[in-house]
């Protein structure tokens, strides 16, 4: 793979897991402010991702992708090194897996790493 190629698989990486993530909050939120349990809670899901995240899905994807492309871009100036897209795709992926630690699996990643130390 050329640079070009793996700047566009990074920037595809990044949007799609922040996407999730958006989605996971916001079913998290549902889920407090909704208290009702079984499959009545299966279809308000259902319902949320198809009435709302299906048309936004797009909008947001978009956005995420010029965010990812633009802090991509930042990442590899202020490393000023041919790594530097490398660089930034790694410090992403480290943030977006403790917020999926956080969000999807109740891990705090920062405070194992602070017991660990």
């Amino acid at each position: 793979m050329n640079n070009r190629q793996l700047t566009k698989f990074a920037i595809y990486a990044i949007a799609v897991l922040c996407a999730a993530l958006i989605n996971e909050f916001v079913i998290k939120l549902v889920k407090k402010q909704i208290h009702e349990q079984g499959y009545l809670l299966v279809l308000i899901d259902m319902l949320i991702v198809v009435l709302i995240f299906a048309p936004a899905f797009a909008l947001v994807s978009k956005y995420t992708k010029k965010l990812s492309k633009a802090y991509l871009k930042t990442s590899k100036k202020v490393s000023s090194s041919k790594n530097g897209n490398l660089l930034g795709f790694t410090v992403a992926m480290i943030i977006l897996f403790i917020l999926f630690a956080y969000l999807r699996h109740n891990i705090n990643v920062v405070q194992d790493l602070k017991t660990i130390i």
